[in-house]
């Protein structure tokens, strides 16, 4: 009997043991596990930081391109070729450019209209003239403001944003607002 107590005893020692080892392995192994899980969670939150900076580098670096190709695109028309262009595209022959000047983004005209052949109002002439000549100069980059003043009837002076599109794409100042600027 007492031999049997003592296997049983042994019996229960070793189950005991190996449970422990058991539980040990389990433990271990749900460590493992734990840790690959934080590694795993660290290297997701390191790639996020990595794909955060990229977009951010990204999009610094666009920004750089856009500031770069706005400041090449800024090269101010020069005096000259805005004269050629008000020249061409609104004045008749007998109008006079008295001065012309281009600062800073601004072009300030003075045009002096000839008496009209067909007896319309000169304010009328005045705003087909600043509509055909903000087309033309609209087609070009280089400056921000047009004003134009009329000798005796009045100055008008539109700032590119005040700008719009046809349906062919094509830019233009609205001649109800070139009317109401004039007066």
């Amino acid at each position: 009997m007492k031999k049997l107590f003592y296997i049983g005893a042994m019996s229960a020692l070793l189950l005991t043991a190996c449970g422990e080892e058991q539980a040990e392995e389990t433990d271990k192994a749900q460590e493992e596990l734990d840790k690959a899980k934080e590694k795993e969670a660290e290297q997701a939150n390191t790639e996020e930081e990595r794909k955060a900076k990229e977009a951010k580098e990204k999009a610094l670096a666009e920004q750089k391109a856009k500031e770069k190709t706005r400041d090449i695109a800024v090269k101010e028309i020069s005096a000259d070729e805005a004269k050629g262009i008000l020249e061409y595209s609104g004045m008749g022959e007998n109008d006079k450019l008295i001065s012309l000047t281009v600062e800073n983004g601004e072009m300030k005209a003075v045009i002096d209209l000839a008496p009209s052949k067909f007896n319309l109002p000169p304010e009328d002439i005045a705003v087909s003239m600043y509509s055909q000549e903000s087309d033309a100069l609209l087609e070009v980059e280089g400056w921000k403001t047009l004003t134009i003043e009329y000798v005796d009837i009045g100055t008008v002076s539109m700032n590119i944003s005040e700008k719009q599109s046809n349906e062919l794409g094509m830019y233009y100042f609205p001649v109800a607002i070139i009317t109401e600027k004039l007066k």
